[in-house]
């Protein structure tokens, strides 16, 4: 029987720990500084926030708290315990540098002052374009959201909803979090009166999940993945009902020890592959997995014929 190393255990959980500390920092710098200055949200809890933060003045960090908290709740007692403690980590992560890097924190230091209102004419933001914010703000916060996926956080937020809609409604995750964040962007531009902030909220959703991607795994976005291992009915039912996949059933023989076998084969999207990587270590830590880059998926859940 192998023993248990509870330092390597200790070790990894520090890791975790640190790099969802720097992914949330990137998050909420990008918030702060770029994208909520121009009201540019890529929906989801910071567009949610945007609003409340106009509306009433409440500091957009804990805005994003008043949100998530509830939200937390409900995937927790819906769900069960899969929004654990390091989501709960990466929530208080985001919302505190969120407020952290705000206009009003950062004027505090006279030299961050001079240098904003040199490079503009009104200082509250490193640029006084749209699009330059939109840009700048949209790729740095998937290169933290992809840092917070890739030491296994998780950022709240529409995870949660998206999933309801999955378990109470059949509509798949992809398919929530699109439906979800159009609302949010929808409301946003509605609420202000302005319809440009809907094109730059979608613009903004598209380069933030675009770069979240090649963060976590580069290009490109599609993965075939083989797994043989031990508890292959375990595995088989994560894909089908969590990730909502389907894969198929390969029988096989093992070269060296003539066993028979099943060796499963899906094909999945690099937020997909994470959390299937997550699983299988949980489930069968001596598995075997091979990944594969897949140039092209077509069918149910890729692209269309």
């Amino acid at each position: 029987m192998k023993r248990y190393d509870l330092s390597s255990d200790i070790v990894k959980t520090l890791k975790d720990f640190v790099g969802i500390l720097f992914g949330s920092a990137i998050c909420g710098f990008a918030y702060s500084t770029f994208l909520i200055p121009f009201k540019v949200a890529p929906g989801g809890v910071g567009g949610l926030s945007q609003i409340l933060y106009y509306l009433s003045k409440i500091p957009a960090g804990i805005s994003m708290l008043i949100f998530n908290i509830p939200l937390f709740i409900i995937g927790v007692l819906s769900l069960g315990k899969m929004f654990g403690f390091k989501t709960v980590v990466s929530i208080l992560f985001v919302s505190f540098f969120t407020d952290l890097f705000s206009y009003k924190n950062l004027t505090k230091y006279t030299f961050i002052n001079q240098f904003l209102y040199k490079i503009n004419d009104f200082g509250y933001s490193f640029t006084n374009e749209i699009f330059l914010a939109t840009l700048a703000g949209s790729c740095l916060l998937g290169v933290g959201m992809g840092i917070v996926f890739r030491f296994n956080g998780s950022t709240g937020g529409t995870d949660i909803p998206a999933l309801l809609l999955k378990k109470y409604f059949g509509i798949s995750v992809g398919t929530g979090f699109l439906l979800i964040d159009s609302v949010i962007i929808f409301a946003i531009g509605i609420i202000f009166k302005n319809p440009n902030i809907i094109l730059w909220g979608f613009v903004s959703l598209f380069i933030s999940s675009k770069v979240t991607d090649y963060v976590l795994e580069g290009l490109p976005g599609t993965k075939g993945v083989f797994i043989i291992t031990e508890y292959p009915d375990q595995i088989k039912q994560y894909i089908i009902k969590n990730l909502d996949r389907g894969c198929t059933v390969f029988k096989g023989e093992g070269g060296y020890s003539g066993r028979n076998m099943d060796i499963l084969y899906v094909v999945i999207n690099l937020r997909e592959l994470t959390k299937l990587k997550q699983t299988i270590a949980k489930v069968d830590p001596k598995s075997f997995v091979i990944i594969n880059d897949v140039h092209e998926a077509l069918g149910y859940g890729f692209k269309y014929f």
